[in-house]
C-alpha cells in the first residue's frame, strides 16, 4: 500500500480557552491553567479519523493495539467509531493491549519488550494499528513500529490522538492524526501527570501551581 499522509486538526499556539466555560473538577481546578481541547471537539474529530482510517485501509482484518494507559480513552472511543463505520464489512477486527518496556542501552533503532500479549505470534501476518496518544521525541514509537514489523507483522499504521509540535529525535509515520498542539504540558483524556488527570475529559494545559504540587508525588501504581 502507499504510504499514508497524515492530517491533522492544528491547535494554534496561542489557544487557551478559560476552563471556567467548561466543567472541570473541582479537584483539579487549580490545577489547570486552561483546556486547549474540549471534549466535543476530541469526539467530533475521532469520529472523523474513524472514516479516514477505513477509507484507507478498507475491508481488511485489522488488529488495532492499545499502548497503555495513557491511551485507553482514545483507544475506546477510536474502536466505537470504527465498529460503526465498518458495519458491511466482511472481515474481522481485533483489539489487543500492550504495554512497551525499553531493554537497557537499546539504540534508537533497538526492540521494545511488549508486555500484555498472550503470544508474540500474535503479530505475525496481521495488519496493525498502533493507537497511542502522543508523539513527541518519536524515539518510543520509532522503537514500537521496528518491534511490531521485526515480529511479522503484514502491514503496521499509527494513529495518534496528539502530535506535539517538538523536534524528533526520530521521525516515525505519523499515519492518522487527531490533532497536532504546541509544545506545552498537557493533561487529561487519558493524559497523566504521576496517575492523576487521566479522568478529566478536555484536554488541559497544567498550570505552575499543579505541577509544582504534583511532581514529587509519585505514581501510585
Amino acid at each position: 500500500m502507499a504510504p499514508v499522509k497524515s492530517k491533522s486538526v492544528t491547535i494554534p499556539d496561542n489557544l487557551e480557552y478559560d476552563t471556567d466555560l467548561f466543567v472541570v473538577p473541582g479537584c483539579y481546578r487549580e490545577d489547570i491553567k486552561s483546556v486547549i481541547i474540549p471534549a466535543g471537539m476530541i469526539h467530533d474529530r475521532i469520529k472523523q479519523l474513524a472514516t479516514e482510517i477505513h477509507a484507507k485501509i478498507g475491508d481488511e482484518p485489522l488488529m488495532i493495539l492499545c499502548v497503555l494507559k495513557g491511551s485507553y480513552r482514545f483507544f475506546t472511543a477510536l474502536v466505537d467509531e470504527l465498529t460503526a463505520v465498518r458495519y458491511n464489512c466482511k472481515t474481522s477486527l481485533l483489539v489487543d493491549f500492550i504495554r512497551a518496556k525499553s531493554y537497557e542501552n537499546t539504540e534508537t533503532t533497538g526492540k521494545l519488550e511488549l508486555i500484555g500479549l498472550s503470544s508474540l505470534n500474535e503479530l505475525k501476518g496481521q495488519n496493525v494499528l498502533i493507537v497511542d496518544d502522543i508523539v513527541d521525541s518519536g524515539l518510543t514509537m520509532s522503537r514500537l513500529i521496528f518491534t511490531i514489523k521485526d515480529l511479522g507483522a503484514k502491514q503496521v499504521w499509527t494513529s495518534l490522538l496528539l502530535s506535539k509540535r517538538v523536534p524528533r529525535k526520530v521521525e516515525v509515520d505519523e499515519n492518522f492524526v487527531a490533532f497536532n498542539i504546541p509544545d506545552k504540558f498537557i493533561v487529561g483524556y487519558g493524559l497523566d501527570f504521576n496517575q492523576r488527570f487521566r479522568d478529566m475529559n478536555h484536554i488541559c494545559v497544567m498550570s505552575d501551581k499543579g505541577i509544582e504540587k504534583y511532581k514529587n508525588a509519585g505514581k501510585l501504581f
